[in-house]
């Protein structure tokens, strides 16, 4: 297997997993933004598992491989990950329409998506080739920085936000740092989606920003307080260990 078909195996796994922790803080504290970036994290995974699949067995003997990688991937996963941000940092009396509104785009996106020309011989013929959005119309491709915009500025204003706070209080660091890995995941995968909505791509660029983008995020939710305040056992309530907060360099 080689490195082009490695990449976007890796970032689903990495993805699921991220999902996986973040749907078990939602059940633990039942917060909105973390079922929301579930779902986002969730199209980041069938996306890369998608390209995954598609790489591996062959692009145009499985278009719906390459429907599920652009509605998923170039649609769907930023889009998500920025409504989660936008009910972190916003009340729900406006976090609660823009949910809606995305919800009907992206419904709107699924419908033409599915039912478009898929012109095979843009497809990627051979696992060296890199796949991109130009084997959908103009009327499909152009939707694309709409739901990229959308997402990715407002995960990045929210990582910004939230480092700038923290930074002028003094208070919480590792929230800093937590933040600058954020907006580095958020940089990284709205550069993935630029590379395939104007064809910038080499042969690796593309899966490398994703997983780049996911793992970044990752390490960003890794170093904040959910994760190392406590342990314990996934999905139950059930404490391990409680830990001192020993990278925040103040008293809470």
């Amino acid at each position: 297997m080689n490195f082009t078909v490695m990449l976007p195996l890796l970032a689903s796994i990495v993805s699921f997993i991220f999902a996986l922790m973040v749907f078990d803080q939602f059940i633990l504290r039942h917060k909105t933004y973390q079922v929301i970036w579930t779902i986002g994290l969730l199209l980041f995974c069938l996306a890369a598992f998608s390209q995954f699949l598609g790489t591996s067995n062959g692009w145009i003997e499985n278009a719906n491989y390459y429907r599920l990688w652009y509605l998923a991937g170039a649609m769907g996963t930023s889009s998500f990950l920025g409504m989660g941000t936008i009910f972190l940092i916003a009340s729900r009396k406006v976090a609660l329409p823009v949910l809606g509104i995305l919800i009907l785009c992206f419904i709107t996106a699924l419908v033409l998506v599915f039912t478009a020309q898929v012109d095979l011989s843009q497809l990627p013929a051979n696992a060296t080739e890199e796949v991109t959005g130009k084997a959908f119309p103009t009327y499909v491709r152009v939707m694309t920085p709409f739901f990229n915009i959308f997402g990715a500025g407002f995960l990045l204003f929210g990582a910004i936000q939230s480092t700038f706070v923290f930074w002028r209080k003094r208070i919480r660091f590792y929230r800093v740092l937590s933040n600058i890995f954020i907006a580095l995941g958020a940089f990284a995968a709205s550069s993935a989606g630029f590379i395939t909505r104007f064809n910038l791509s080499g042969s690796d660029a593309f899966s490398l920003a994703t997983l780049l983008g996911v793992t970044f995020i990752f390490i960003g939710f890794l170093i904040s307080i959910e994760v190392f305040e406590e342990v314990r056992i996934p999905f139950t309530r059930i404490l391990l260990k409680r830990r001192n907060n020993v990278l925040s360099g103040s008293k809470q």
